[in-house]
């Protein structure tokens, strides 16, 4: 994919990136970077992603999304927010999956899970079929798949969208901690 089309939607402040550059994936850890990968350097709250850019070269990226540039030798986009730059990046990277079926989000001090299975049931009750995001795990349909947060980081998300949307679900409903809102 093309570096302008994945970048579709993004506020950009600066470049030096050719944006005709083929990009093969898109990564935000550093250690998954390899040939031809755009590196999104991300401010977390443990680390740092602009710390782990000549990392990401290392490994082969074509080009990084950062806050600010970090004088590595590599093509750079500069965003205001990387966090929110990586969302819409990953919506365009899997085809958006978003506009592929009606997602019911449930956010609150207690009961999301049990809130979000209810929805879920009375919708398959009617014959939907729906995904399920959530604390005791993503479902689509009956199959359960492990998860490691709540509220996934914006590229699992929608990664999760997409197969969703691949195995015909037609409703997604997902559990929304309060600490996802909080970090867009």
């Amino acid at each position: 994919m093309k570096l302008k089309e994945l970048l579709t939607g993004t506020d950009i402040i600066d470049s030096n990136a050719d944006m005709e550059l083929d990009i093969s994936s898109v990564c935000y850890d550093s250690r998954s970077a390899g040939p031809g990968s755009l590196f999104v350097a991300i401010r977390g709250f443990k680390t740092d992603g602009h710390k782990y850019i000549s990392s990401a070269c290392g490994l082969g990226a074509a080009a990084v999304v950062e806050e600010a540039p970090q004088g590595v030798d590599i093509p750079y986009i500069v965003v205001k927010d990387s966090r929110k730059a990586l969302a819409r990046i990953a919506a365009v990277y899997f085809g958006h999956p978003e506009k592929k079926a009606v997602i019911v989000g449930v956010t609150g001090t207690n009961g999301k899970t049990t809130v979000t299975n209810l929805i879920k049931g009375v919708l398959e009750d009617q014959g939907y079929k729906c995904g399920l995001v959530g604390t005791n795990g993503n479902m689509i349909g009956d199959e359960l798949m492990e998860t490691e947060r709540t509220t996934p980081e914006s590229f699992e998300l929608f990664r999760l969208f997409a197969q969703m949307a691949d195995k015909g679900c037609q409703y997604i409903i997902m559990e929304v901690s309060s600490h996802s809102l909080a970090l867009d």
